[in-house]
């Protein structure tokens, strides 16, 4: 599936309690559609296929989280991943879409690689993802999402 930078998102309010994790609430364009997810600051939007793909951090860099959602054209929510470690500063840099439409990006330190990719059909996987690599959802189910240090 063809992978582009989009800019049809954008943040219509955060939502900051105490003791939880930011929240945003981001509007799509083009859809006029609002979705709340985990995240502050707006870091890259993609489209692939019909689909979105957007990355979220919480704006705080000595102790940062990356939250990474896969959404339908409809803006169903369909995978998503939370790249984070306890006490570790963070902020994503030298973000790039490659050739095969993985997107590569720093994140703890900028000499380390990661490699997002959206799979064009979910696959099972089973306790896949390593610290600190977190996945909210069932240890066995289906996922278009993988992230790999390379």
């Amino acid at each position: 599936m063809p992978t582009k930078e989009i800019n049809e998102f954008h943040v219509i309010d955060t939502i900051e309690e105490a003791n939880k994790t930011p929240r945003v609430v981001l509007e799509n364009n083009k859809l006029k559609k609002q979705t709340k997810i985990s995240g502050k600051v707006l870091e890259a939007q993609y489209q692939i296929g019909e689909n979105f793909l957007i990355l979220v951090t919480e704006g705080n860099p000595f102790e940062e989280a990356l939250y990474i959602y896969y959404f339908s054209a409809s803006l169903q929510l369909m995978d998503s991943l939370e790249l984070s470690a306890t006490y570790a500063e963070g902020m994503v840099r030298n973000i790039s879409l490659s050739d095969s439409g993985n997107i590569n990006f720093s994140f703890f330190d900028n000499d380390e690689q990661w490699v997002l990719k959206v799979h064009s059909n979910p696959k099972f996987s089973f306790f896949s993802n390593k610290y600190p690599v977190k996945r909210k959802m069932s240890c066995f189910h289906k996922s278009w999402l993988s992230l790999s240090k390379s």
